[in-house]
């Protein structure tokens, strides 16, 4: 008698079985599948063969993007910026197993980036912002082949006077001193240990300065490690940069950027002088 109930119950009123259970399934979308993002890929350049051109360690030949081919009057001191930047240091390139590459210094800095502002090459990229800007810079300041020997001077400038012939050589004249000069010291990277820094040199002095010597004392044991657009020579907390062959002059009104890379703090020096002559900040 229980069992009949129970059954009764189970079918419902009247004995008609009880509706099914209405169930979903949700429809099945197509996985999305991200497209592989290019990394980048830790070399060593083995070879420097111009400013826009390397070679790795693994022996690969690529070109660096953004960068036009040097002109030919500023061809060997471009190559000997990318020597001084790039030869027997790691960089990241990427992407990786192509022929043109962007490539990045061990502190961050964008290469092609660097080269540019720095007046050592063209940029070839229209469409990045970034390398326009830093051409306009470099063209503006006169730097590297946007100064001598690749730009003519003005055209309204005298031509020198022809000296006359002599049976001795005369000596080569004595360089003027300096009587105006202003450096900017501005510290464009840091990471642990060490710092990279761009050092604005600017003649504002009334007459041309043929040979210079920027020197300035560090305070906390900084070591400088590689330079560029200047030699270096340190001596304790004392260091030296001097010309090299192709910016020897800085005409009145007119600057260059050098630039280096240091281990240790990054405090700025509080003061510079130029061939002995102290230079103002700023």
């Amino acid at each position: 008698m229980i069992a009949a109930v129970l059954l009764i119950g189970v079918a419902g009123c009247g004995g008609e079985p009880a509706p099914p259970v209405a169930t979903t399934t949700p429809p099945a979308f197509p996985s999305i599948i991200e497209p592989p993002r290019k990394t980048a890929y830790s070399s060593t350049v083995q070879d420097v063969v111009d400013v826009r051109t390397v070679r790795f360690s693994d022996g690969e030949e690529v070109r660096v993007k953004g960068l036009a081919a040097a002109d030919a009057c500023w061809a060997e001191a471009s190559t000997t910026f990318a020597k001084t930047m790039l030869l027997a240091k790691p960089v990241e390139r990427t992407p990786d197993g192509e022929p043109v590459v962007s490539l990045r210094l061990a502190d961050g800095t964008d290469y092609a980036l660097l080269a540019v502002e720095m007046g050592m090459t063209r940029n070839e990229n229209p469409d990045d912002r970034a390398m326009r800007e830093a051409e306009a810079s470099a063209s503006t300041k006169r730097l590297g082949r946007w100064g001598p020997p690749c730009v003519a001077p003005s055209a309204t400038t005298a031509p020198a006077p022809t000296a006359p012939a002599a049976s001795t050589p005369a000596a080569p004249p004595a360089p003027k001193p300096v009587t105006g000069c202003s450096v900017a010291y501005v510290v464009t990277h840091t990471w642990q240990g060490g710092f990279r820094t761009d050092v604005t040199l600017r003649n504002t002095g009334t007459s041309e300065i043929n040979g210079w010597t920027l020197r300035w004392s560090f305070s906390g044991g900084q070591t400088v490690s590689e330079m560029w657009n200047a030699t270096q020579r340190q001596t304790g907390r004392d260091v030296y940069a001097t010309a090299v062959p192709y910016n020897v002059t800085i005409p009145a009104g007119s600057s260059l950027l050098m630039g280096f890379t240091a281990s240790g703090s990054s405090t700025t020096p509080r003061a510079f002088t130029l061939n002995g002559h102290a230079c103002s900040l700023g």
